[in-house]
């Protein structure tokens, strides 16, 4: 029997020039790639009591992004490569979204948006390790650059093994609940002080006023912790 010479393909559903609208990187043009697919949540109306049930995780009784395959294109990951770099210009910083983008994102992905030239930062719920999505044939670990993790279960069930941001969306998810998973956020210099980059993230839509006060008061409360404004929705850009 002769060996597999299929290429791999991402499902992936969008692929747009935009600003990056959260957390440190906040206002960097970036290029988002949204992959299909998330472990939480089929994406469909219908599943959303049914996949809350499930997972034990809040989001899918909430969340708004389309994830779905319905319109979605199939890339090679030089072919990806090459799509992100048409519609980025000049742009050599990308965000891998989805869904959850480590069911797809791997080291052969990571490797060719390299040899582009992006920078690449990926957004994960934690639940996929970096280990089974990122190493390569020769057992080698090509991690993205940047990870930002928000995490929709309780740290008991979360495997990532590290990020550079944690952010949780409130009301559902508070800091006294991830105190142990926070020590996971590696530490960067700034003002050549070591600072973790931890976020809350107001939840959008009906209980937006009542969420922002809350971040407000626990940041206060816990000046460790920033709120996290989604500044691509104040200037109106996808």
């Amino acid at each position: 029997m002769g060996v597999s010479t299929r290429v791999k393909q991402y499902a992936v559903k969008a692929v747009w020039r935009t600003l990056q609208g959260e957390g440190a990187w906040s206002g960097r043009a970036a290029v988002f790639v949204r992959f299909v697919g998330c472990n939480l949540w089929s994406g469909y109306e219908a599943d959303r009591t049914r996949d809350a049930e499930r997972s034990g995780a809040d989001c899918p009784l909430w969340c708004d992004t389309d994830f779905t395959k319905e319109g979605a294109t199939r890339f090679t990951a030089e072919a990806l490569a090459t799509e992100m770099q048409r519609v980025g210009g000049p742009i050599r910083f990308c965000v891998l979204t989805g869904g959850e983008p480590l069911l797809q994102a791997d080291a052969a992905l990571i490797d060719s948006l390299h040899a582009a030239g992006f920078e690449v930062a990926v957004e994960t719920n934690g639940t996929v390790t970096l280990a089974d999505a990122f190493t390569d044939v020769d057992d080698t670990l090509v991690p993205p650059d940047w990870i930002v993790c928000s995490p929709k279960l309780p740290e008991d069930r979360l495997v990532l093994e590290h990020c550079d941001e944690l952010k949780l969306v409130v009301p559902d998810y508070r800091p006294e609940d991830y105190t142990s998973f926070a020590e996971r956020v590696r530490p960067h210099t700034v003002g050549g002080r070591k600072r973790q980059w931890l976020w809350l993230q107001p939840e959008d839509g009906p209980r937006l006023a009542d969420a922002t006060a809350l971040a407000v008061e626990t940041t206060l409360a816990h000046p460790a912790w920033r709120v996290s404004v989604q500044t691509h929705k104040v200037l109106g850009v996808e």
